[in-house]
């Protein structure tokens, strides 16, 4: 289809998208003709954002009016004005936020590209909130590369599509009232656009369009991690509530991986700096104490004493503070030493549900995606999504 007809087919789908429902997904079905859409949270914070697009057409959130075109490719500047609406600079443009869609089909945004259609609108925190909306399994396709490698097992892949999808659709449902289903950074899945799709990603997709995992009928929560350090962790030590599918258990695929085994280090001024996020008080931290352990040894609290007391934080907030890729895992131990703390640990993220590194040995050993998958989700079925 040329761009002139794709241009006059969507401008309709468009106009529903925001007749009365802004914040939650009820226009879904004129919108997408029954595609199925997610919605990615790409950037936030900012108060400034430069799109590039071969062609840019731009409407009113509030009202479907269509405000701006432009057939050449060329870069716009979006920023928040002083008052809950968004600016496009250089064309007096003023509005509550903007739908954009690009005639050539990709945006490009801080070096990566998108598909689709973006949302821009003013965020909570006086900051510029893009969302990027686009069919589901096209999303899958750009998240491979990011969360793992399309050069692994194709086993392993389709487990993570799996994963993937499930996590999605679950985020989704939850969610339907606020302004995004998924962020595309490490709080929900990483997903890199476009420029991280290939061959290999789409197949995995494609032959497992639809599959979810389920448990007693529903969609799950399915969480995953890097590496799980040869051991998975409950879900009720990480979130709040009981989840029957998610049980710690061994897992000795994932020792191969260069994340099993971590150290790092900090003094105890820059170990006090990163804790003051938290409200922990104090200009250097003198000494650290494991509290309680999980049953699979992930340090449930840490007491820190400063010049100015002792405090005790959850040992997930510990990790937050301090930095994930700095510390990349509650299983660890500590040693102080001539003012400096050395942190050893197993594993790379929370350590629940499924292992990234854990699910490529096991497709190396001849797991297809289902035994995989069933690893790590307890009393789970892994079939078609039929609601």
């Amino acid at each position: 289809m040329n761009r002139k007809n794709r241009s006059q087919r969507l401008t309709p789908r468009i106009l529903y998208f925001f007749l009365g429902i802004a914040l939650s997904w009820g226009f879904a079905p004129s919108f997408a003709e029954g595609r199925d859409l997610i919605r990615v949270l790409i950037l936030r914070d900012v108060s400034l954002v430069k799109v590039s697009a071969e062609g840019l057409n731009l409407f009113d959130m509030k009202t479907g009016q269509s405000l701006f075109k432009n057939r050449k490719f060329t870069s716009h500047l979006f920023e928040r004005d002083s008052g809950a609406r968004v600016r496009l600079r250089g064309q007096n443009l003023l509005a509550p936020g903007f739908l954009a869609e690009s005639a050539g089909s990709h945006f490009r945004i801080n070096g990566r590209t998108y598909r689709d259609y973006l949302r821009i609108l003013p965020g909570p925190n006086r900051d510029l909130w893009v969302i990027n909306i686009l069919p589901l399994e096209e999303y899958l396709v750009g998240l491979i590369n990011s969360e793992i490698s399309s050069q692994w097992p194709m086993e392993a892949i389709k487990a993570q599509v799996i994963a993937a999808r499930t996590y999605a659709f679950y985020q989704r449902t939850n969610r339907a009232g606020e302004l995004y289903d998924v962020d595309s950074g490490v709080s929900d899945q990483v997903y890199g656009g476009t420029g991280k799709e290939d061959a290999r990603s789409r197949k995995a997709v494609e032959e497992t369009r639809g599959e979810m995992i389920f448990y007693q009928g529903s969609p799950i929560f399915s969480v995953y991690s890097a590496c799980c350090g040869g051991k998975t962790e409950s879900g009720e030590y990480m979130w709040t509530g009981f989840f029957p599918y998610l049980r710690g258990a061994e897992c000795v695929f994932c020792l191969d991986s260069p994340h099993f085994v971590w150290n790092y280090s900090i003094d105890g001024e820059g170990l006090a700096s990163a804790l003051g996020g938290g409200g922990v008080s104090g200009s250097r931290v003198l000494g650290l104490e494991i509290g309680d352990r999980s049953p699979s040894r992930r340090v449930l609290a840490v007491s820190i004493q400063s010049e100015t007391g002792r405090q005790i934080i959850p040992g997930k907030d510990f990790r937050r503070l301090l930095g994930y890729d700095q510390l990349r895992s509650t299983n660890f131990i500590v040693k102080e030493n001539g003012g400096f703390f050395h942190f050893s640990g197993l594993g790379w993220g929370h350590g629940v549900g499924f292992c990234q590194w854990g699910a490529k040995g096991m497709a190396e050993a001849g797991a297809d995606y289902r035994t995989i998958l069933k690893s790590y989700y307890h009393g789970v079925e892994i079939g078609k999504n039929r609601r």
